[in-house]
């Protein structure tokens, strides 16, 4: 029989701290769509940093176990700290990642999306969808990052914008086709939207640009494209509610995030010569500079902690993926299976991301591409304790052709 755990609760002091540490910096740089101006503001407070040590401290005040804290006007939420707790939550049923702020916010650009579906069993029939199409084979992948890695500067200066717009070429043909490549009015619809999202069930929802969104997505998915995942999803077998095109903007959105871990990416590689892994500094990148600061959860079920119905679990991935590694380059870590734990880059549990293995694929591939017909040199130094911040969108290479 199980044994219900009580927890420790943070005082009104420690409560102030967290909110005005943690909360309120990773909602100022925007959780759906990044504001440019709040991460430089948070990259110059090490606003990341300043969270870590406060996530420490009180992990060392009040113990392993979660904590409990008492969120005016949002009610309670619990603050996993450790690995085993962190891996506790995000394996149990009775968590789901369908949270209302989350519908809030991602139902402005994917209101039947998997990761916010409430209904268990339709959520579980999403998923099969999402790991049928995301799971195929990447080969044909491969070609298309190689052709648009090679449109990327070989002298002079690599920035974030030209590498933006490159990698999004790339998703778009992965996702939609060769004739999507250039569509960069879809890409600017569904950026809109995210920004909205930002501001969750704060901001009305904009039907006029989310309707032009879907139909020009219908459009490119209509085609079907053989060799992009449209035709996966032509070919998949699912029921109506499971509405497998309401799927696709979630796969646009999750790519955005893995660009620009990309490019952090590159400036480790850059930065740490050694025996080529790009799939290991993928997801170090990813790790020491997570793309989703907060994994959250919400109790609706009865679960290991006395906890109050519909409280809200927080996974501050900054602190929980440095806690126990450190803040140090460690491609080993995702070596050979390597069994130490090394955080929850790309979530873990029954909602881990569903596109891990093709997003570490193209990044992978992406940067190797890159590399092996240039010198790259980061604008910044990544040695030894690296910081809690790299902001990406300042980040640039100098360029030399190898």
């Amino acid at each position: 029989m199980s044994t219900i755990t009580r927890l420790p609760r943070a005082t009104a002091a420690e409560t102030l701290a967290l909110a005005a540490v943690v909360a309120l910096p990773s909602i100022a740089q925007g959780p759906v769509a990044r504001r440019p101006y709040a991460v430089r503001l948070a990259e110059l407070a090490d606003a990341d940093g300043r969270a870590i040590r406060l996530l420490a401290r009180l992990r060392a005040e009040h113990g392993e176990g979660p904590l409990l804290v008492r969120a005016p006007g949002r009610g309670w939420v619990m603050l996993p700290l450790a690995p085993r707790d962190v891996r506790a939550v995000l394996d149990d049923r009775d968590f789901t990642p369908a949270t209302r702020a989350k519908r809030g916010a991602l139902g402005h650009f994917q209101p039947d999306g998997v990761l916010i579906t409430r209904d268990p069993g339709l959520r579980e029939r999403r998923r099969a969808l999402n790991d049928q199409v995301l799971g195929s084979g990447f080969a044909p992948f491969a070609r298309v990052v190689e052709e648009e890695a090679a449109t990327l500067p070989r002298h002079g200066l690599l920035t974030w914008p030209r590498f933006h717009a490159t990698h999004w070429r790339i998703v778009r043909r992965i996702v939609l086709g060769d004739g999507a490549r250039d569509d960069v009015i879809l890409t600017r619809q569904l950026d809109r939207l995210r920004v909205d999202a930002n501001w969750s069930d704060l901001r009305g929802r904009r039907t006029d640009v989310f309707n032009a969104f879907r139909r020009r997505l219908a459009g490119h998915l209509a085609r079907a494209e053989p060799g992009s995942l449209a035709a996966g999803l032509a070919r998949a077998h699912a029921s109506a509610d499971v509405h497998p095109e309401g799927q696709v903007p979630h796969w646009l959105f999750a790519f955005d995030g893995a660009g620009a871990a990309a490019y952090r990416a590159l400036a480790l590689a850059a930065a740490h010569q050694g025996p080529a892994d790009p799939r290991a500094t993928m997801l170090e990148s990813v790790r020491l500079w997570p793309t989703t600061t907060a994994i959250v959860r919400e109790a609706v079920g009865p679960t290991d902690w006395d906890v109050p119905d519909g409280t809200t679990a927080v996974i501050y991935s900054p602190y929980v993926n440095r806690a126990e590694p450190g803040d140090t380059y460690r491609p080993e870590l995702w070596r050979d299976g390597g069994g130490e734990w090394a955080g929850v880059p790309f979530s873990a549990g029954f909602a881990r991301c569903a596109g891990e293995d093709l997003v570490l694929f193209t990044a992978a591939t992406h940067l190797d591409a890159v590399l092996r017909e240039r010198s790259v040199r980061p604008s910044v130094r990544l040695e030894g304790a690296l910081p809690a911040m790299l902001n990406h969108f300042r980040l640039n290479f100098a360029v030399k052709a190898a």
